[in-house]
């Protein structure tokens, strides 16, 4: 049977608890001294690996000599800014299903890594990150699936039916933030239930699904205090990993009530969703759009990268890896006008529906690869700023800024596949990915003529950092004088900021196409290779830095970066 085929040598010694939260247990103060100390160690590794890929004979940026008076940082780390809610605050946790050490058919999260041969799932018990509302629809879901006669899904033959239940929350605006309660101010829930349908009739599956709708509606009104209910999607995912495709099939269910015939499912007219708010914006979340897991931390996290962005009405802002739109659209009443960039279709979808729904109009949504359209969209509202005497030939730097379908397998391939979550890296490209409504609204013609005096972007890269070739247009492009750079794994942060801002000469160097050591290099090393082929530009200098705390009891932080020129 697969339940005995769980290998839980390694489980045995490890709870959930452990695995997702492993700070659960060190006082929240504490927590926030040691990621601030180890965001310090990595931010040193900038400064030492910037030195080691300037170019012989070019002077150290000034950044890098005045490093030894503040410890070898390359900028002021300014602190870490603490979250507001430490317990039960993600919007969104996804289940594994699968089976506990014990053999039991289970909902929660894996005990370790597939690859190690763990495959043990223990329920979310104690789970502080975790509200007590995704924490029962678990249970509530786990209870069905052991009485369900379609089987769980097997990690090691890669077959089965139900494979992952998610759950997304929205909170209500109109409710102070009940923090010894949190899950009071939990107005909407999604749940997104992940299934293979490979080798099954469409009677059978229908039949399931009917009878897992009915459990989950009758288990919410149930529950005291009754669970909110909004949205019920079935995802159909062929793949090996849960990981899903963008293109993966979605279908919406009726959710049961006392006014709706129960006996008959048929998919949803209306497409599923649920809203939450940040800084005061309504924002629509489709079931796969990126949405920023802590509220509330998100809200100290935007409004630092503003400020230091320096925006006023006279600013053109750039939100390069944008998503559903939550940076730019949140700035949007600082700037004159907001270009973003994402390569996930759905995502812009979101972006243009949640600038409708807030009456934003100075904003433009792009979609496609940022590394395939941001040297053409600097070049396309900027060029008309440079003075007519500026020494610059725009034609030939652009030569020296291949794209992406030049760079092969060698050394300007980006440190690792870009993922946005749930679009394969690959993607369609970008006349598939084009969007007709991806224009400036209303009055974006004639905000397109403006003349902006401050140009600045926002990046907010997946874990894998910016792409090199997005990296050699904001490097590259004259009128870039601000970047504020916000990333998620602080490790590629330093990797990409060893680019930015070391010194770049008129003598470039070609890597070695035939040369494969690069794929051993780490990713600051790697970084100081690609340095070394820098075209010839002004390098940007660390200002400040300062951590944001989005992830309460586990090593996970936001970083934050100001970069000038």
């Amino acid at each position: 049977e697969d339940s005995e085929k769980v290998d839980g040598s390694v489980s045995k010694q490890k709870c959930a608890r452990d695995v997702v939260t492993p700070l659960a247990d060190i006082p929240y103060a504490e927590q926030l001294e040691q990621k601030k100390n180890s965001l310090s160690q990595l931010l040193k590794r900038l400064t030492r690996n910037a030195k080691k890929a300037c170019p012989n004979g070019v002077p150290l940026p000034q950044w890098i000599n005045k490093s030894r008076e503040i410890g070898g940082l390359p900028c002021k780390l300014e602190g870490i800014l603490d979250s507001p809610l430490t317990n039960g605050y993600r919007n969104k946790c996804e289940f594994s299903v699968g089976y506990s050490v014990s053999g039991k058919v289970t909902v929660g999260f894996m005990l370790g890594n597939f690859r190690e041969g763990v495959t043990a799932v223990e329920e979310p018990v104690n789970c502080p990150n975790v509200s007590n509302i995704a924490s029962r629809y678990a249970s509530i879901f786990q209870e069905f699936l052991r009485e369900s006669s379609l089987p769980v899904w097997n990690r090691f033959k890669n077959t089965g039916f139900w494979r992952q239940l998610t759950v997304r929350e929205g909170r209500n605006p109109q409710k102070e933030v009940d923090f010894e309660n949190p899950e009071a101010n939990i107005l909407e829930v999604m749940l997104v239930i992940q299934i293979c349908s490979s080798g099954l009739g469409d009677d059978i599956i229908n039949s399931e699904l009917k009878r897992m709708s009915e459990s989950f509606a009758t288990e919410a009104i149930s529950s005291s205090p009754p669970l909110p209910l909004t949205a019920l999607v079935v995802q159909d995912h062929q793949g090996i990993s849960n990981a899903a495709p963008a293109d993966a099939p979605l279908r919406p269910l009726i959710i049961p009530t006392a006014q709706t015939d129960s006996s008959i499912l048929k998919a949803c007219t209306a497409e599923a969703r649920i809203h939450d708010y940040i800084s005061s914006l309504r924002f629509s979340i489709s079931p796969t759009a990126f949405f920023q897991v802590n509220t509330l931390a998100a809200e100290k996290l935007y409004s630092l990268a503003g400020d230091w962005a320096s925006l006023d009405s006279d600013t053109l802002l750039f939100d390069v890896c944008c998503g559903t739109g939550t940076i730019g659209l949140t700035l949007a009443p600082r700037v004159g006008m907001v270009v973003g960039i994402e390569m996930n279709a759905s995502a812009v979808s979101d972006a243009q529906r949640n600038a409708e729904i807030n009456g934003i109009k100075n904003c433009r949504f792009v979609c496609a690869k940022a590394e395939d359209v941001l040297d053409s969209l600097l070049n396309e509202y900027l060029n008309e700023l440079l003075p007519m005497d500026e020494d610059l030939d725009l034609s030939e730097r652009d030569e020296t800024n291949p794209t992406s379908a030049e760079n092969g397998s060698n050394p300007d391939e980006p440190l690792c596949e870009k993922v946005v979550e749930g679009v394969d890296a690959s993607g369609p490209d970008k006349k598939e990915l084009e969007l007709p409504e991806a224009q400036p609204a209303a009055n974006g013609a004639a905000l397109m003529q403006q003349s902006f005096k401050n140009v600045v972007a926002i990046v907010d890269p997946p874990r894998g950092g910016l792409h090199p070739t997005v990296i050699k247009a904001l490097r590259t492009h004259p009128w870039l004088r601000r970047l504020v750079y916000i990333s998620c794994n602080p490790e590629t942060l330093v990797a990409n900021a060893i680019e930015l801002c070391t010194p770049s000469t008129e003598k470039t160097e070609k890597g070695n196409k035939r040369n494969q050591g690069w794929r051993n290099m780490s990713s600051a090393g790697l970084a100081r290779h690609r340095a070394k082929s820098m075209p010839m530009s002004e390098p940007f200098v660390p200002i400040k830095a300062m951590a944001v705390d989005l992830f309460p009891h586990t090593h996970h932080c936001e970083m934050v970066m100001l970069l000038e020129r």
